[in-house]
């Protein structure tokens, strides 16, 4: 398993990443239960005690390597939060993605450096998601990387990629979106 530093810290297309920690609590909440941006994620309560209590356990599982849970932010502003788990040698999942409306092209930045990150640690491995079958726009976004659908279920489609087809389809987004 790879571990990344506690301390990891990356500035990239104008962003700055690092790990999401307690103090974060409050902006993840306020992303996770705004209605616009959450009414496609599992429910969460508008309870900051609990989103720390939920980081402080997820924190275990980063120091383990299983589990990277990214906060994005430009000029010192929170923008974006993304997470990669059930973290193997051959496969990732990405998802939890959410972006402020703050900055511009953050969220396709946030996806796209969460994954570099994961697929510059396991180059051969399969980018797992899900996405909701009303949420056209992130659908439209993922389907053109072209990826290939695993299943799919009442609410949900399921898709992976590898690192050669994001590669090639990354481009397009990062000449659309540089903030």
């Amino acid at each position: 398993m790879i571990i990344l530093p506690s301390n990891f810290e990356l500035d990239r297309y104008g962003l700055h990443v690092r790990f999401v920690r307690e103090y974060d609590a409050e902006f993840i909440v306020k992303l996770r239960t705004d209605p616009q941006k959450g009414r496609y994620l599992h429910a969460t309560k508008a309870d900051v005690s609990a989103q720390e209590s939920w980081i402080k356990e997820y924190r275990k599982r980063e120091t383990e390597g299983k589990e990277f849970y990214f906060i994005f932010s430009k000029e010192g502003e929170n923008v974006g939060v993304v997470r990669l788990y059930n973290i193997e040698d051959s496969k990732f999942t990405s998802g939890s993605w959410l972006a402020s409306s703050n900055a511009i092209g953050a969220g396709v930045l946030c996806d796209i450096i969460s994954r570099e990150i994961a697929f510059k640690l396991y180059p051969d491995s399969l980018n797992f998601f899900c996405i909701s079958k009303e949420n056209t726009n992130v659908m439209r976004y993922a389907l053109s990387y072209h990826p290939i659908q695993y299943d799919e279920d009442e609410k949900n489609l399921y898709f992976y990629t590898d690192r050669l087809h994001f590669e090639k389809y990354k481009q397009l987004y990062l000449r659309m979106a540089r903030l």
